[in-house]
């Protein structure tokens, strides 16, 4: 058989099926209507019970570096000559206030606050015994326990009261922390139902790491300031006591700008911020999807009694 009557028949075979599954869809219309109808109404069931969450924010900017190292002028060669080596503030506290903003070691400083873990762990907390426990398993609780036994082999953890290790856990899972390349501004950002929860955390967390950077830099600042008195009393040249003696009055002056300074690190650039409207469930994206979904299941239940006939 030629090439073109061969065309020609694949051609009007698929000009066949095609009209034959439009007929098909067409003839099916109030199933695929009634489906995209149950798709909307279970949409419109699950919007109605859904959880509103809105989206935190706070922004900060790194602290500029004169407060934690002032212009010390000509003092390099001044230690250089009393063979010391000048202390100078690290680029990299904006990171580590990053890396300590979720870290157990400010999860133990927030423990102090009680009324705050409380909060926290409000499924936890015990209000008649005024202690936290084991919160009650639910329906499907002791199933899942078993099909995870089954397939890992692994039995359940016991359970264990708030510690810093969890609420570093729940800080992680809380919110996030990303830095702006640009700006170099530091941005805490959260979806969740409770707003004003995770803007007390956030406020909370960012004080207590910016305090334990500023009490670190204090105490490094403060032994090199005795070193330095060391190494005075020791000195036997009137060049390097006059050194030393500058290095220590400069060091002394450090240590003046972090205490005055309200923040050393981190310094906030707007106020933790709400948005006015919930953020998720995204309504016009879930009946969309649902319309969508529905009009798929109908055509397949269409085309799926065709083919049964």
């Amino acid at each position: 058989m030629p090439d073109d009557i061969k065309n020609e028949s694949n051609d009007e075979n698929d000009e066949i099926d095609l009209r034959e599954l439009f007929r098909a869809l067409w003839a099916g219309k109030i199933l695929i209507s009634f489906t995209v109808f149950s798709a909307i109404v279970c949409a419109s069931l699950y919007l109605h019970r859904a959880e509103q969450k809105f989206t935190v924010t706070y922004t900060f900017a790194p602290v500029e570096s004169q407060q934690a190292s002032p212009n010390l002028g000509g003092l390099s060669g001044l230690a250089s000559l009393a063979g010391i080596s000048l202390p100078s503030s690290s680029s990299s506290d904006f990171i580590i206030f990053k890396f300590l903003l979720q870290s157990e070691e400010i999860g133990e400083k927030l423990l102090k606050d009680e009324n705050l873990v409380k909060e926290i762990f409000e499924d936890e907390w015990d209000t008649d015994q005024q202690s936290f426990r084991q919160p009650p398993d639910g329906s499907l609780s002791p199933y899942v326990r078993t099909l995870k036994k089954l397939l890992t082999g692994k039995t359940a953890s016991e359970y264990i009261t708030p510690n810093a290790a969890r609420l570093s856990v729940w800080l992680k899972n809380a919110f996030n922390a990303s830095e702006d390349r640009d700006s170099g501004f530091l941005t805490l950002s959260s979806e969740t139902t409770k707003p004003n929860l995770i803007m007390k955390v956030m406020a909370q967390a960012t004080f207590e790491t910016d305090s334990l950077l500023k009490e670190r830099f204090i105490q490094s600042s403060e032994q090199t300031m005795s070193f330095y008195q060391t190494k005075l009393s020791q000195a036997r040249a009137r060049e390097h006591r006059e050194a030393l003696a500058k290095l220590i009055a400069a060091e002394d002056q450090k240590l003046m700008l972090v205490s005055k300074g309200e923040y050393f690190v981190a310094k906030p650039v707007t106020v933790p911020a709400v948005s006015l409207e919930p953020t998720s469930p995204k309504y016009s994206l879930v009946l969309a999807l649902s319309v969508v979904l529905g009009s798929f299941l109908g055509a397949a239940l269409v085309l799926f009694r065709n083919a049964l006939r």
